[in-house]
C-alpha cells in the first residue's frame, strides 16, 4: 500500500486527528475528513489491527475493505500496550500548533484512553468515542440492526425468518455523525478554547434514525407497524418488473405525474379508471396507490414482460419515469453504461502490492478540494518516521532509538 502525504490543499487543511479506530464506523468517519484535506494519522497497533486483513482481499493478501476505509489518511505504527508506546500517543495530542488535539476511537476496555486522564496532558482536547451500546456493552452494525426491527421488514413478503440487510447502514451512519462532530468541537473550541468528550453510540443512531422515519412513531400511534412487503415501496407505489429479455427493472410512482406517464406509455390509462370508478378510489392519491399496489403490479407487468429491456427503459426515460436496472456488483464494475461508469466520481488508482483499480473520489467536492493523494491508503507504520518528525519535533535517530526498543514501528 502506498504512503499518503499531509499537503492536501481541502477544505480542512490544518486540522490534525488522531484515528485509533477499527473495522467501519471509525475509520469512514475519519476517511471522510481526510478526502476533504485534515491531516489523520492513524494509530496502528505492531502489524496492524485484525481489520487489516479482512475481505475482501487482493491477489498479494492485502485487505481491499482497509484500503477502501483508510484512503488519504497516514500510519503510525505504535506498540500499544507498554506505557512506553501511550507515552507516544500522548505526545502526539499534545502536538502544538492550531488544529491539533483531536482523537477518534473505538477502543474499549483501556483505562489510559479515559477522557479526563488524556485531559491531563492535553486540556484543550477534542474526542469522540464511539461505542455500542448505551450503556456501554459492546456492539456492532448487525447485533444493533436486529435490535431495530428491520430485519422482520427486509425479504420477501413470504418470509417467516428475519433476513439482515449487507450494508452496514448505522456503521456509516454514526461515521457521518463522528465526522460531523469532530467539525463542530473543534469550531467549539476555536471560539472558546475548550475541548469537547463527545459520546456516539451505534444503537442511538440506530434508534434515533427510526425515530426521524417515522417507525417508532408508526407503533405508538397505530398500535402497528409497517410490514415485510417484498420489493414494493413502502408508501406509494414502486415494485420490479421482469422484461421479456430476461431482464429487471425497479420503477418508482412517487407523484401524480409519474404515475399519470406510467399509466400512459404502458397503455393502461382506460383500464385503470375504470378499475378506480369500480372500487371507488382515486389512484391520483399516493396512499391509495401503495394500499391497491399488487392490483395495480398485476395490471402494469405483461407491458413490461411483452417486452425487451432496451425497448422499456426507452419508453420509461420518454415518459420521465423513475427506475433502475438491477445489477450484480460486477455488472456495476463491468458495465460500460453503468451506474459507475456515468457517475465521474471513480478514478483507477495504483494501490501499491494490490494492484489498479476503480477508487471514489470525496462525494463532496468543489473547485480546489483535494487531490488524488486523498485517494491511497498507507501501509501499516509507513508514516511513522515523518509523522513523528513533524508533529513530535524528533530527529531521525531519537526515531531509530524508538523502532530500535520495540516502542514504535514502521519501515
Amino acid at each position: 500500500m502506498a504512503t499518503t502525504t499531509s499537503g492536501s490543499t481541502g477544505p480542512l487543511a490544518g486540522l490534525h486527528i488522531l484515528d485509533l479506530s477499527t473495522y467501519v464506523a471509525g475509520p469512514s468517519a475519519t476517511m471522510t475528513l481526510a478526502q476533504l484535506g485534515a491531516d489523520v494519522v492513524r494509530i496502528d497497533p505492531i502489524g496492524g489491527a485484525p481489520d487489516v486483513r479482512r475481505l475482501p482481499l487482493a491477489p498479494d493478501g492485502s485487505s481491499l475493505y482497509w484500503a477502501g476505509l483508510n484512503k488519504g489518511k497516514r500510519s503510525v505504527e505504535v506498540d500499544l500496550r507498554g506505557e512506553a508506546g501511550r507515552d507516544v500517543v500522548r505526545s502526539l495530542l499534545r502536538a502544538g500548533g492550531e488544529g491539533h488535539g483531536i482523537l477518534l476511537t473505538n477502543a474499549v476496555g483501556q483505562p489510559w484512553l479515559d477522557y479526563q486522564q488524556l485531559r491531563t496532558h492535553r486540556p484543550d482536547l477534542i474526542m469522540v468515542h464511539i461505542g455500542g451500546q448505551p450503556d456501554g456493552k459492546p456492539a456492532v452494525d448487525y447485533t444493533v440492526n436486529c435490535e431495530v426491527g428491520l430485519p422482520w421488514l427486509t425479504g420477501p413478503a413470504d418470509s417467516t425468518a428475519p433476513v439482515n440487510h449487507v450494508l452496514p447502514a448505522w456503521d456509516l451512519l454514526t461515521g457521518l455523525h463522528a465526522a460531523l462532530s469532530v467539525l463542530v468541537a473543534d469550531r467549539a473550541r476555536r471560539h472558546t478554547g475548550e475541548g469537547q468528550f463527545i459520546r456516539i453510540n451505534l444503537a442511538e443512531v440506530a434508534l434515533a434514525t427510526m425515530g426521524h422515519l417515522g417507525f417508532v412513531a408508526d407503533v405508538a400511534v397505530n398500535g402497528g407497524g409497517r410490514r415485510r412487503d417484498g420489493n414494493h415501496l413502502y408508501g406509494s407505489y414502486g415494485c420490479d418488473f421482469a422484461t421479456a429479455d430476461g431482464r429487471r427493472v425497479m420503477v418508482v410512482a412517487l407523484t401524480s405525474r409519474h404515475w399519470q406517464s406510467l399509466i400512459e406509455l404502458t397503455g393502461r390509462r382506460e383500464v385503470v379508471a375504470a378499475l378506480a370508478e369500480a372500487m371507488g378510489v382515486d389512484f391520483g392519491r399516493e396512499e391509495t396507490r401503495y394500499q391497491h399496489r399488487e392490483v395495480i403490479t398485476a395490471l402494469l407487468a405483461p407491458w413490461f414482460a411483452e417486452r425487451n429491456h432496451r425497448d422499456v427503459v426507452a419508453a420509461l426515460d420518454r415518459g420521465q419515469v423513475l427506475w433502475g436496472d438491477y445489477r450484480t456488483v460486477a455488472e456495476l464494475v463491468d458495465a460500460p453504461d453503468g451506474l459507475l461508469a456515468r457517475s465521474g466520481l471513480f478514478t483507477q488508482v495504483r494501490q501499491s502490492g494490490a494492484g489498479t483499480f476503480p477508487v471514489p473520489r470525496p462525494v463532496s467536492r468543489a473547485e480546489g478540494w483535494g487531490d488524488d493523494t486523498t485517494l491511497l491508503a498507507p501501509a501499516v507504520g509507513a508514516d511513522t518516521d515523518v509523522v513523528l518528525q513533524q508533529w513530535l519535533g524528533h530527529d531521525l535517530d531519537t526515531v531509530r532509538a524508538l523502532r530500535a526498543s520495540g516502542i514504535v514501528g514502521g519501515r
